[in-house]
This record gives structure tokens, C-alpha cells and sequence, in this order.
């Protein structure tokens, strides 16, 4: 009869046994050159489209709105207009102000469908510039931004990789209500360029396939601001709208991969997103330097992901989970000179997506003219 103490050293001999065989399953079935008849038969766009839209498409959205809070000119902070301040909104906010700005997005998403990974990791560099003024008793913003982005994917489940670049232009404008309420508005446009390849899983060799698309954004925020004392408060509820029109294409592999149906043919690709944006920020301000905290909620009111162009892996329906909001919180700190040059460093971290999640930094410098 075995004893109680044997059974347990069975039991665990046994649990590490199924650990290690499972393990040695999940390397074995990695996607890579000497394993590839493991790699999914799909194209990298068909799967990333839903992530890299809400991130690129929401990154221009709210340079009015970061335009409405400046430096007092006597080393405090003080909002627009504000009574106690003692300054017109054109002695806060001055006429030409010209600014740049460096953001960089990295995310990913472990998402697996009919016990299959759609893994894949991707990050975004964007060094954008603009210039904008006061018109109309300084109660009317209006100005124009350029900007450059850069975004390098990694998709795992088929061992290959997209690349996509492209320059936006986006003017931007805003209405001062009063000292507390504004509106602002922006749209943009971005034509990129798409470069991706995969393994494919007949033969190991490289398939490969570029193509160009067209971006268009256009996004609305109400904004309120007040301070208490060294406390700035802002708030906003927002409405964001962002869609990309992709070439179809031909992917160009091995006769081998062509001859067994694994080279895909795309046809053109429509991708859009609607979303709803609720946040603010708590800020304190210690004169010249200003730390805060914020917090921002989004909501997919609609999305494609434009699955009926083609590419998926397999007899895929799904390469998306279905939730349709997330978190985005973090903290940053403004510098405020006296000499009309304020900076801002901001980080923040999106989580509440089934298997996927993010983070962001962003640097910011502007200056009056």
C-alpha cells in the first residue's frame, strides 16, 4: 500500500511531467524557420488592423486642448482667463506659439481564438511639430500641425513582421467659451506606406507583400477647466472618428508556396473606429513646476476591422477580441518658464482590453513667437 507521503511525491512527479510535456509542446509548435509547417497562413494587417487604429488614428485628437492651459508669465500657472489670475486671455496664452512634440506607443496582444495565438508586439514612434494663434478677442484658436509616424510590428504567429510609415497634416482650432468651458476640433490626414513579410508555412521561405493607404481623422472635445487654490482641475468628454482605406495586393513567395495556396491575394481593406472619450487630469501646481495625474476612459462605439478583404489565418472569423473599452491612466508634470518656453513629460499605461495592453510616453516643448 503506498503511503501518503509517496502518493504526494507521485503527484508532483507527475503535475511536473504534464508541465514540462506541455512546455515542450508550446516551443515545439513556435512559428519559426525550422518549425514552419506551424506558422498560421495569415497576413500580419489582418490581425494588428484594430490596435494600431486606435492608437495612431487617436494621437493628434487633443493638441488644441493641451494648447488651453499656459504659463501666468510670472512663474505661476493660471488657466484661461482666470479672475484671479488678473491677466486677459491673450497675456496667458500670447499670439504665435510654435511647439513639438515626441510620443512613443508601445503595446501588445496575446489574443488566441480556437486555441490558436494571434500574438504579436508592435510599437509606434512619432515626432510631430505645429504652430498656431489667437484670433478674435484671443477667444479663437486656430493653427496646423505636421507630423511623421513610424510603427514596427512583430507577429509571432507567423513569424514575420509589418513596418508602416507616413506624414499627417492636421489642422486644429478651438473655441474659448469662457474662463472655464472650450471646444476644440481637429482633423488630419495620413498617407502610409506598408512593407510586411511572414514564413509560409508550405516551405519555410519568406512571403512577402507591400502596400500604400489613406488615413483620415477628425475629433471633438468639450473641455472644463477651473483651479482651487494651487489645484487645476480639467475634465472633457470627447468623440473620435478614424478611418483607413488599404490598397488590395498580391504577396510575392516561393513557387512551391504559390503552387499550394499559401501566397494571398487581398483584396482592398477598410478599417474605421468610432469612439467616445471621457477623462481629466488633477493637477498641483508649485509655481513653476506643475506634477498631475490622469485618468481617461474610451468606448468602441463602432469598429470594422475589415475582415472581409481577406488575409486571415486560416478559416479564422475572428482576430479581435469582441470588448470594446479600456483605461488609460498615468502622470506627468508641466515646467513653466518666464520666458513664454513650457514643457510637459508625460507617461501613462492602457489596460482593460481582454489580451491586449499598452504604454505611452510623451514629451512636449512649446514657445511663443
Amino acid at each position: 500500500m503506498t503511503t501518503l507521503p509517496a502518493r504526494c511525491a507521485l503527484g508532483i512527479l507527475f503535475a511536473l511531467f504534464v508541465a514540462g510535456a506541455v512546455r515542450a509542446q508550446s516551443v515545439s509548435s513556435h512559428c519559426d524557420r525550422s518549425n514552419f509547417s506551424v506558422c498560421l497562413n495569415g497576413v500580419s494587417t489582418s490581425v494588428t488592423n484594430g490596435a494600431n487604429l486606435r492608437i495612431n488614428g487617436e494621437t493628434n485628437a487633443d493638441v488644441a486642448r493641451k494648447r488651453l492651459k499656459r504659463d501666468a508669465g510670472d512663474g505661476t500657472q493660471a488657466a484661461v482667463g482666470r479672475p484671479q489670475s488678473g491677466l486677459s486671455s491673450g497675456d496667458l496664452l500670447g499670439g504665435w506659439s510654435a511647439w513639438v512634440n515626441y510620443r512613443g506607443s508601445w503595446y501588445d496582444s496575446d489574443f488566441v481564438f480556437n486555441n490558436e495565438s494571434l500574438a504579436y508586439d508592435a510599437d509606434t514612434q512619432r515626432g510631430t511639430a505645429g504652430l498656431d494663434r489667437l484670433i478674435y478677442d484671443d477667444r479663437f484658436l486656430i493653427g496646423l500641425s505636421l507630423g511623421y509616424e513610424d510603427t514596427d510590428t512583430d507577429t509571432l504567429y507567423n513569424g514575420g513582421g509589418q513596418e508602416s510609415d507616413g506624414f499627417t497634416i492636421a489642422p486644429y482650432g478651438a473655441w474659448l467659451i469662457n474662463d472655464i468651458l472650450s471646444i476644440d476640433v481637429s482633423g488630419g490626414y495620413t498617407p502610409l506606406e506598408y512593407d510586411q513579410n511572414r514564413i509560409s508555412p508550405t516551405d519555410g521561405t519568406t512571403t512577402s507583400s507591400g502596400f500604400d493607404a489613406d488615413r483620415w481623422f477628425f475629433a471633438t472635445n468639450l473641455n472644463a477647466l477651473a483651479m482651487v487654490n494651487n489645484w487645476v482641475l480639467s475634465g472633457r468628454v470627447g468623440f473620435l472618428y478614424t478611418q483607413e482605406e488599404q490598397d488590395g495586393y498580391v504577396e510575392t513567395g516561393s513557387a512551391a508556396s504559390a503552387a499550394q495556396g499559401t501566397v494571398r491575394t487581398v483584396d482592398d481593406r477598410d478599417i474605421d473606429l468610432t469612439q467616445l472619450v471621457l477623462g481629466g487630469d488633477v493637477a498641483y501646481s508649485f509655481g513653476a513646476l506643475e506634477p498631475y495625474a490622469l485618468l481617461i476612459y474610451r468606448n468602441d462605439l463602432s469598429r470594422d476591422n475589415g475582415e472581409d478583404a481577406g488575409g486571415l489565418p486560416g478559416a479564422f472569423t475572428s482576430v479581435q477580441p469582441d470588448d470594446d473599452d479600456e483605461i488609460e491612466a498615468g502622470f506627468g508634470f508641466r515646467l513653466f518658464s518666464s520666458f513664454g518656453v513650457t514643457s510637459s513629460l508625460e507617461w501613462s499605461i492602457i489596460e482593460g482590453r481582454d489580451s491586449f495592453d499598452g504604454q505611452n510616453i510623451s514629451l512636449t516643448i512649446r514657445g511663443e513667437l
